[in-house]
Formats: C-alpha cells, structure tokens, sequence
C-alpha cells in the first residue's frame, strides 16, 4: 500500500493472501503482482499500472479499507494494476480495496472515485497509466520515501526493487504527474481513463 495523509494499515483479504503484499507500499506490490501474472503467462501487454494522485498529492479515494469508518480516505499516491483480455475483460487489482479482488473496472471507478465534479479540484484524482512491461524493467524503489514515516520493520521483508541497469524511473517521477516520462505512459483524468475502457489497452 501507498503513504497515506490519514490511514492506519489493514491487513489484506484472504483472496489476495497469494501475492506479495506490506501496507503503505503498494506501488511494490502491484510490481509484485504484475510480475506474479506475467509469471503465470498472462500476456504483459494486457497490464497497465495506474498510479493515481494530483498535483496537490492528496486524492479521496472511497471503499477503501483504510477508510471504512469515514466512507474515504485521503491518499498522497496510490497503485493499482489493470488487466484487460478476454479471458477476464476489463478488470483493477487493488490490494487496499474493500471491492472485489479483481473488480470489473468501470463498477471499480465509480465507486472508488465517485463523481469527481462534485469534489473539490484539489482532491480530483489524475492516473498515469503505464505499459506493465515498462514498470516492471524500469520502476526503482529505493524505500527513501518511508523513511521516518514508519518504523523500519514495517518495510516489506523482500529486496528492494533495483533494476542493475541505467534507465530507471523512481516512485518520485511516476507520482510528479506534470513530468512526461518516455514510457509511454500518459495521464488521464477519471473520465477519460472510463473512456478508454471499451478500447483495447493503450501501450
């Protein structure tokens, strides 16, 4: 799971107890993920990762676990995995969701971003939505951002993610949403993001 304004961590469901996960890092567990698709032969041109935020790094996000008592929480970041094929159609993996693991993607939107018109601009969330491929060869998560945030054993107990090549892009570059990244990744607001869900997955 992601760093959050105002969250205490809950623990996952049992449906996602198969994959990698420690809360407050998701942007490691949707690699995880990914990576745990892929390695089960999913198609890597069928995932995109969605990281999702806003210039101010404070979005609400409702039916998230975190947010059960307030009916929402207020995120600085947070991941998530599309997959889109037609073995399963269009569907998000959200580990931090209180939807279902994965949730059809457009029932996943609205309930999780509701209407965005009717909150105000500086808590409207925008997603970059990145080629899975590209995120797994390329993100680099050096944990720097934590530090001080939580406690050191709250980190995830594998390796840090840290690609042995130069072309790497940081937790920072994906989450500055104004920053084009040469990924082919793209931001989207909500509604257009919901536009793109009766096309194929843009790569």
């Amino acid at each position: 799971m992601c760093a959050a304004i105002s969250a205490n961590p809950v623990a996952p469901s049992q449906k996602t107890s198969a994959y990698r996960y420690t809360p407050l890092f998701c942007e490691e567990n949707i690699w995880h993920l990914a990576q745990a698709l892929v390695a089960k032969g999913v198609n890597p041109e069928t995932l995109q990762v969605i990281v999702i935020s806003n210039p101010q790094r404070q979005v609400v996000l409702f039916n998230q676990r975190n947010g059960a008592e307030l009916g929402h929480v207020v995120w600085d970041y947070h991941v998530i995995l599309r997959r889109h094929d037609d073995e399963t159609g269009d569907r998000i993996y959200d580990f931090d969701s209180r939807l279902p693991f994965p949730c059809n993607s457009r029932d996943y939107l609205t309930a999780t971003f509701g209407l965005q018109g009717e909150l105000d601009e500086s808590l409207r969330a925008c997603l970059r939505s990145i080629p899975a491929a590209k995120y797994l060869h390329r993100f680099y998560s050096d944990r720097s951002h934590m530090v001080g945030v939580v406690e050191k054993k709250a980190f995830p107990p594998w390796p840090a993610i840290t690609p042995d090549h130069a072309k790497v892009i940081t937790l920072a570059e994906y989450w500055d949403l104004q920053q084009p990244l040469h990924d082919g990744s793209r931001v989207l607001t909500v509604n257009e993001f919901l536009g793109t869900l009766s096309g194929a997955v843009s790569s």
